[in-house]
Parts: C-alpha cells; sequence; structure tokens
C-alpha cells in the first residue's frame, strides 16, 4: 500500500492528494445518493430503498463479474465480507430512516461524528493507545455533536438519534474495509458488501413492501449506481492512506448537503447546525494530526508510543 504520510518513498503527492481527492469524490457520490433518498423517501420506505440501492449497486458489478468470471471474487476474506456486510446494512438501513424525516445538511454535519467513531473503534477493537489531548479531542468532537442536537432547548429529533446509531456502525463498516483493503481490490471489497446486503436488506424490506413506480424505480437506480461508485471510491482512497487521515476530509460532505438542500429542498441549515459542524471538524483534524505525529514517531523509533 502506498504511503500517504511526508517523508515516504512516494512523497507527498504521490499518494496524499490523489487519496484526498478520491475521498471527495466519494463523498461527493454518497451525498448526491442521499439527496435523491430524502427526495423519494416519504413515497417509499427506507428500508426498500436500502434493499434496491444494494441491488442495483451489485448490478453495477456483474458486467465486470461476467468479464473476468467468477474467480475474480475469490477471496481469503470472506467471513470479514460477511460480518461487515451485515454491519454496513445496519448503517445504511438507520442513514436512510433518518433523511426521511431529517434535513439533508442536519444529519450530514451530525455524521462528521464519523472519525470520532472511528477513532474510538480504533481503541476499543485494536488497541490503540491514546493519550490526554486526544481524549480531550473527542470529547470536544462530542460538544460539537450537542449543537446540532441542543437536548433541552428543542425535542431531541428521531431522526438525529438515527444518524448517530448510523455513524457507529458506519466506524466499524470503515475500519473492516480498510483492513480487507490490503487484501482485495477495492472492485471485491465494493463488490462483497453490494453483494451480501442485497439479502440481508431484503428481509426487513418484506415486511413493509410496496412496488415502487417507475419513476421511482429510476430514482432508485441512481442511488444504487452513486453508492457502487462511492464505495469503490473510498476503498480505493482508504488503500492509498488511512482512515484517520482522511475522515477530516468529508467535511466537504456538509457543502454538498447545503448545496442540494437549499436549490432542492428549500432546507437552509441553521447557524447552530455550522457551529456544531466547525467544531466536530476541528477534533477530528486534531485527532487525524496527532496520529500523523504518532506515525512519524513510529518511523524513527521503531517503538510505537503512547501519544497524548
Amino acid at each position: 500500500m502506498n504511503d500517504p504520510r511526508p517523508g515516504s518513498a512516494g512523497g507527498p503527492s504521490s499518494a496524499v492528494l490523489p487519496a484526498i481527492l478520491i475521498s471527495m469524490l466519494s463523498a461527493a457520490l454518497f451525498t448526491g445518493s442521499h439527496g435523491i433518498v430524502r427526495h423519494i423517501g416519504n413515497g417509499i420506505h427506507p428500508f426498500e430503498i436500502a434493499f434496491f440501492s444494494n441491488l442495483f449497486s451489485f448490478f453495477f458489478y456483474v458486467p465486470w463479474i461476467i468479464r473476468n468470471g467468477p474467480s475474480v471474487l475469490k477471496t481469503d476474506k470472506f467471513p470479514l465480507h460477511f460480518i461487515r456486510g451485515f454491519i454496513n446494512a445496519g448503517s445504511l438501513t438507520a442513514w436512510y430512516m433518518a433523511l426521511a424525516i431529517t434535513p439533508l445538511a442536519d444529519a450530514t454535519a451530525l455524521a462528521l461524528t464519523a472519525p470520532l467513531f472511528v477513532t474510538l473503534g480504533a481503541i476499543l477493537f485494536l488497541g490503540e493507545k491514546v493519550g490526554n489531548r486526544r481524549w480531550l479531542a473527542l470529547g470536544i468532537g462530542a460538544f460539537g455533536a450537542l449543537f446540532i442536537i441542543r437536548p433541552g432547548f428543542e425535542a431531541v429529533s428521531i431522526g438525529l438519534l438515527l444518524v448517530l446509531v448510523s455513524q457507529v456502525f458506519s466506524a466499524g463498516t470503515k475500519l473492516f474495509a480498510k483492513h480487507l483493503s490490503q487484501f482485495d481490490s477495492p472492485m471485491v471489497v465494493g463488490a462483497y458488501v453490494a453483494m451480501l446486503q442485497t439479502p440481508i436488506t431484503f428481509i426487513p424490506a418484506l415486511f413493509v413492501w410496496t412496488w415502487p413506480t417507475p419513476v421511482q424505480l429510476a430514482w432508485l437506480l441512481g442511488v444504487g449506481m452513486l453508492v457502487a461508485l462511492a464505495h469503490i471510491s473510498l476503498v480505493l482512497a482508504l488503500s492509498k492512506a488511512d482512515a484517520s487521515f482522511l475522515e477530516p476530509f468529508v467535511f466537504v460532505r456538509l457543502i454538498y448537503a447545503a448545496l442540494i438542500g437549499y436549490f432542492a429542498f428549500a432546507e437552509l441549515p441553521e447557524f447552530w447546525t455550522w457551529v456544531g459542524a466547525l467544531i466536530i471538524v476541528g477534533s477530528t483534524t486534531y485527532v487525524a494530526r496527532r496520529e500523523y505525529l504518532l506515525f512519524a514517531k513510529e518511523r524513527r523509533t521503531y517503538n510505537p508510543p503512547v501519544i497524548d
């Protein structure tokens, strides 16, 4: 894997900039799909949207599988792909449920907490050691989330709570994707998540099933294609740089979401939404910076230290 850190053999411009640009492209594709879900969410249940988006996402990979043969999906990590499919299905379903009842920019702003959950996941499940200053950054990020939710000042939105649930699951799927990208290509990782999520999301969709109209079906096809391209872009970016390094750049999702929300739904983010988003982005950027310093110190000493 290309090392995206300054001082690596490829140099910063050979890996960092492409990884950042691909990550921002992935954010644009995801946000575009979210805008479509927001548009059709009142006419078709989020469970069905999740199923059809996965089904059409998998169709995206079918020509590639036919052209290269089923052996292209060969992997030694199928159990991990399977677990990631369940985790990502949970994230996707909660997220689509949130989008159906929450302004796009508000949901996107709160979703910026994802890097904090990624870091917590690395601490809890990967045994990463974290010192006082990084814990403080995580706390500040959580404080920023409170600006968006504003408990006690207004009724806590079920939609925003669903956003938080989706981001917890999303952190898990990103950690799995980062690990799997070391063994399988972005196409293989993306194909497995779409293929496995399709039957997983079909089961809850059965309980709320209504046949979509041709127009809704076209929108669902668009969601599936955008999600497929977004997943490929995300895994490709993760194959070039650490998740903690790339996470701060997803702040562009809020800009994309604000533009889509304004022009498509006449939704304007509130002042406190921007304040909370800036606090979250600041804290996640600090965490990413500490990750970089830890990496640089490890390269010099080959003795991983605890940073604070």
